[in-house]
């Protein structure tokens, strides 16, 4: 997936007036179900249709309800497979390829969103051997008003060079972490939203219980030509079984043969450029995904035959392969990082540049949602002269795209994310949940401290579960417009606060791997490990070290302070070299403020005085009697314990 846009209408699971028996998306080819507890399995049939599902050599029935649905509680299974399922009522589906293993969902704004191809220093993992027993669902994106039983799309995939690009980048190192650690399948249940605030995430009745406003539950107000529009599209796509994009591009086709060279006369019909094709007013273009050629015919004037010139296109969504006269000068394909922002500048050979008539001839591929040439009119030119306006086009290949949000839905809205895309997930039986958001509620982190513990317990009743293990991420170093401001010390105070009240829970600490000037900062591998350790410790029993240094009390007296450390490990230690892409000073601790309570903190001396406590001090402060660490919204910090996990922020003047 490209964009944060790609977004899908909710297709239902199925009703009463089926007569086939039929199962939900996440129970499909490829599946994780969670080993060493009973699993629920289900879906829809007739009303009072028996329904037998038979596993590993296990059979089990359930009789359809009132509605058209079942679910049954199948025995718990150790760790193995691949097994096939059988679900059998007036017809009959198989299900393979199918493993016991742990199943976790990972869910939150951007950060757990970003794919593991726009992390740091990829390459080499991307194209790493596949793991076949680490896979990934990823739910496609969807609002709704109420809850679904089924969510609008996606289906399994297991990690591979040519499928764990796109995978969520935490989610993928925590699972890759795990597996490590048990030996055992995990499959990932990704389920996220860049920008999203948290109270999306929750149920309407417990936004509510926390004071939330109703107006936050407003129908959007949708204009009639529009959702005409949208209905005819969704009506398109489900008739052509609401096909996902294209995915890679398999090369043009055979009949195209020529098409390079701009041949065909009538077969190519006019279209204005630039703009995507959703947008050009062309019934043909509008709502499809797969490969269009676009052609230009231009005029050369004498003084530049024969001359070398710059071919100007702007950026080309998704991939576009581009010729002059018959001959390629440029390609810009899936080795691109971002290409569909990629602004394509390309040479064209002297010896290709003709007197009069010369023909460009774009092919383009768009694998989903929208495409086309992207850029601004001023972007498309051939030397100086303006290519913009009236092109010819020709479609190889088209498959009716994703119809995405319905006009007006806005996935900020409270519970919209919750209803189409947690809750259709609660009959899936999962061990726990990972969470990396917050940047969102930068600003309100009273509420934030009520929100995620509330939202923890919305999902552990859901998932009816009595143990659900919940880790999520503190927010890492960001200047958010003023670097020595506040708001987000206080939403990862918030954070923190807020998972010591949650059993099972923690938060791993990321405070090394900010960026100043970038929300996304793309070292994800850290952010999934330090996860993963949290959920070894306190979900699986093990003997690892999962939580850094945090802060215990402070005694004040005289003109130092001294501060003690919980969780030290093998005890505090300065660590030098990078923190958050700035070089640190060697040897020297930093990140501390004090204050005399007056509410003005300076910059602070300290060093480390025994295994779990250091001693700090400042010449501007004489009688100390606050204390601060990380406390801002960028700074570097370099406390450590010495067993390799950095130390919480905290402030003492509360």
């Amino acid at each position: 997936m490209k964009r944060s846009v790609l977004l899908a209408a909710t297709l239902a699971l199925g009703s009463a007036s089926q007569a086939n028996v039929s199962l939900p998306k996440l129970l499909s080819d490829g599946c994780v179900l969670q080993r060493n507890m009973p699993v629920r399995l289900y879906g829809s049939a007739d009303v009072g249709e028996v329904v037998t599902i038979t596993l590993k050599g296990k059979t089990v029935n359930v009789t359809a309800g009132a509605e058209g649905k079942w679910l049954v509680s199948f025995p718990a299974q150790p760790a193995g497979g691949p097994f096939v399922m059988s679900v059998k009522g007036k017809n009959t589906l198989t299900v393979k390829d199918v493993y016991f293993g742990e199943v976790w969902v990972c869910s939150g704004q951007s950060n757990m969103e970003w794919p593991l191809a726009a992390s740091f220093e990829v390459k080499a993992e991307i194209e790493s051997e596949p793991d076949p027993l680490l896979r990934m669902f990823t739910v496609q994106k969807s609002v709704e008003l109420t809850p679904q039983d089924e969510v609008a799309g996606g289906t399994w995939q297991s990690a591979a060079p040519n499928t764990r690009a796109g995978f969520s980048a935490v989610g993928y190192y925590f699972a890759k972490s795990l597996r490590k650690a048990l030996g055992v399948p995990v499959g990932m249940l990704h389920t996220s939203w860049g920008g999203t605030r948290i109270e999306a995430w929750m149920s309407k009745d417990v936004n509510l219980g926390l004071g939330m406003n109703a107006a936050e539950f407003a129908t959007p107000v949708v204009a009639a030509e529009a959702k005409a529009r949208y209905e005819r599209l969704v009506a398109r796509w489900k008739a052509a079984g609401s096909p996902q994009g294209v995915g890679t591009d398999s090369g043009r086709s055979d009949k195209t043969t020529g098409w390079e060279r701009g041949s065909g006369g009538d077969a190519w019909k006019s279209v204005n450029a630039p703009g995507e094709w959703d947008t050009l007013g062309n019934d043909e273009l509008l709502g499809i995904d797969g490969a269009v050629w676009f052609k230009k015919e231009v005029e050369i004037p004498a003084e530049l035959v024969g001359k070398p010139l710059k071919l100007s296109l702007g950026a080309i969504d998704d991939h576009d392969v581009t010729f002059f006269n018959g001959q390629q000068v440029g390609a810009t394909g899936a080795e691109t990082p971002n290409s569909w922002t990629a602004p394509r500048n390309y040479s064209v050979p002297g010896g290709l540049v003709k007197k009069g008539r010369n023909v460009i001839v774009v092919r383009v591929f768009d694998g989903s949602g929208g495409g086309g040439f992207v850029g601004k009119p001023a972007d498309m030119k051939l030397g100086t002269i303006e290519l913009s306006g009236e092109w010819s086009y020709r479609i190889e290949k088209a498959v009716p795209a994703s119809p995405g949000l319905m006009p007006g839905a806005n996935p900020n809205g409270a519970s919209l994310l919750y209803n189409a895309m947690l809750y259709p997930l609660k009959n899936y039986s999962v061990k726990g949940g990972i969470w990396y958001q917050g940047e969102s509620n930068v600003g309100r982190h009273e509420l934030y401290f009520k929100q995620m513990p509330a939202m923890i317990a919305n999902w552990q009743r859901d998932f009816a579960a009595a143990s659900f293990p919940f880790f999520i991420t503190q927010l890492a170093p960001f200047g958010n417009g003023g670097s020595e401001r506040i708001e987000y010390a206080q939403q990862r105070e918030a954070q923190s606060a807020a998972m010591r009240t949650v059993k099972g829970g923690g938060i791993a600490v990321i405070t090394d791997i900010g960026n100043e000037t970038d929300i996304h900062p793309n070292r994800k591998g850290p952010v999934g490990e330090r996860l993963s350790l949290l959920a070894q410790k306190i979900a699986y029993g093990k003997d690892v070290y999962a939580v850094g240094p945090t802060y215990k009390e402070a005694l004040a007296g005289f003109d130092k302070m001294i501060v003690r450390f919980d969780n030290v490990g093998a005890g505090l230690e300065v660590r030098d070299g990078i923190c958050s892409e700035k070089p640190l000073p060697a040897g020297k601790l930093i990140g501390f403020e004090i204050s005399s309570g007056d509410g003005i903190f300076y910059p602070a001396e300290a060093k480390i005085r025994s295994k779990n406590e250091v001693e700090v001090w400042s010449s501007k402060v004489a009688v100390p009697r606050y204390v601060r660490y990380g406390y801002k919204n960028f700074t570097l910090t370099n406390l450590w314990s010495k067993s390799g996990l950095p130390a919480d922020p905290f402030r003492t003047d509360k």
